[in-house]
């Protein structure tokens, strides 16, 4: 169904931004055959005219741009419903409703989409009223802990992905090992944090403190040595309070 004319009536959602988060949403709206309106900087479009025609306006954004954007815009669309996906921001300009799923260059199936959760806020619309016509699971979760909330999410998925990026650019350059070769090893990790408490292996686990040592030598003049010994550190740390209670 996708985007409808301006000339058309009211439609559900008015999607503001073009970056990969508001590409995402809007697809998942087009497998859904919901309709919207899309605005974003540059798109000629009257965004006041799209504000006046729009029952709900997700702001899609980056996070310090959401609140001067409603101010700006909102007393042109007074009687909408607000809608931001920041996983850390919480304002009364709009309501919040944080999709905890990782969002890349590729669009994903209608199954991806309608599995991903929704993280909102206690106390304000649940995710039913905000979408009422998605099936997606949901929390809500206080005010107080939004901003750990989306620092635990950050840390997953962006520091992961970042040691997986530099570690299958490493064994191509500097060992010359093609990177399908770890893809094995990538997918069964992932397999045991899903379904294993303790997924972890190797000389940490097994106390192997000469073989820790050796590789922080190996790491002596390497930009991500200090993130070895900080997760040394803190495995470490972490043992040491088992071993207290």
């Amino acid at each position: 169904m996708g985007q409808v004319p301006l000339s058309k009536q009211k439609s559900p959602y008015l999607l503001i931004g073009n970056g990969r988060l508001a590409k995402h949403f809007k697809y998942y709206l087009e497998l859904q055959t919901i309709p919207y309106h899309h605005w974003w900087r540059n798109s000629g479009f009257d965004l006041d005219k799209l504000l006046s025609q729009s029952s709900k306006i997700l702001v899609l954004i980056s996070d310090d741009a959401i609140e001067p954007f409603v101010k700006t815009h909102r007393s042109k669309a007074i009687n909408a419903t607000w809608i931001h996906c920041s996983g850390s921001l919480e304002t009364p300009l709009a309501e919040g409703a944080h999709p905890l799923m990782t969002f890349g260059d590729r669009l994903y199936d209608l199954h991806t989409y309608q599995s991903m959760p929704f993280v909102t806020t206690s106390g304000r619309k649940c995710f039913k009223e905000l979408f009422p016509e998605l099936i997606n699971p949901s929390q809500a979760i206080s005010q107080e802990k939004k901003t750990l909330y989306h620092a635990w999410a950050s840390m997953a998925g962006n520091f992961s992905s970042m040691l997986w990026t530099e570690y299958f650019q490493r064994l191509e350059q500097e060992f010359q090992i093609d990177r399908n070769l770890a893809a094995p090893y990538m997918n069964q990790i992932f397999k045991n944090i899903s379904s294993n408490q303790n997924p972890m292996t190797g000389p940490l686990v097994r106390g192997d403190n000469q073989t820790i040592e050796a590789h922080l030598s190996s790491l002596n003049k390497d930009t991500f040595k200090s993130i070895y010994s900080a997760f040394t550190g803190v495995f470490r740390q972490r043992e040491s309070l088992k071993e207290i209670t």
